[in-house]
């Protein structure tokens, strides 16, 4: 694989190009974190409505961390995905990114994310570090289970009960939610 910061056909990656990296447009998905709300808020129908601003924080936490994990998974599979036909078309393949800064956005991305979940609680901080864990699990060698038939699948699965779980950490910061309903 050749340094993707000193290849000369590719145009230099602008501020957008680093800000696509973090999957914005996938925070979608942590709509799995609602039914961790709505769960916890049915035996502590006073959180919510209480601790409005800890939702917010919460899902900023979460919505940081995710992102941090893009980064990461973007720039370990460019070399793949320039033989995707959607895959080809990111940044991390077209443009000409520098490692400094894409290990400083992932760094701060990775940092925000859990000073944001410092500001909940010590239940909340550890799901987030399990959340960030997962990509590194998923992402990076030698572990790097995406590469490992059915570990990738399974890997990815875990982080529905970790988005329920930081739902639920975000309304009752003591307890976790019930095994039975974290393997649904």
């Amino acid at each position: 694989m050749t340094d993707r910061e000193t290849e000369p056909n590719k145009p230099a990656a602008t501020w957008q190009d680093y800000v696509s990296l973090a999957r914005p447009d996938h925070w979608v998905k942590h709509v799995l974190i609602l039914p961790g709300i709505i769960l916890a808020s049915m035996f502590r129908p006073e959180s919510v409505a209480e601790h409005v601003s800890d939702v917010l924080i919460g899902l900023a936490s979460a919505a940081a961390i995710a992102s941090a994990n893009y980064v990461l998974n973007e720039w370990l599979d460019s070399a793949f995905d320039a033989f995707n036909g959607h895959k080809a078309h990111r940044p991390a393949v077209r443009k000409r990114l520098s490692r400094l800064v894409v290990v400083l956005e992932y760094l701060g991305l990775a940092a925000g994310g859990l000073v944001l979940a410092a500001l909940l609680s010590p239940l909340f901080v550890v799901v987030s570090v399990a959340f960030l864990l997962s990509g590194l699990i998923y992402n990076v060698p030698p572990v790097r289970t995406k590469d490992l038939a059915f570990l990738d699948v399974l890997s990815e699965s875990i982080n529905s009960p970790i988005r329920l779980t930081l739902g639920w950490a975000m309304v009752s910061a003591t307890t976790l939610p019930p095994a039975s309903l974290l393997l649904a």
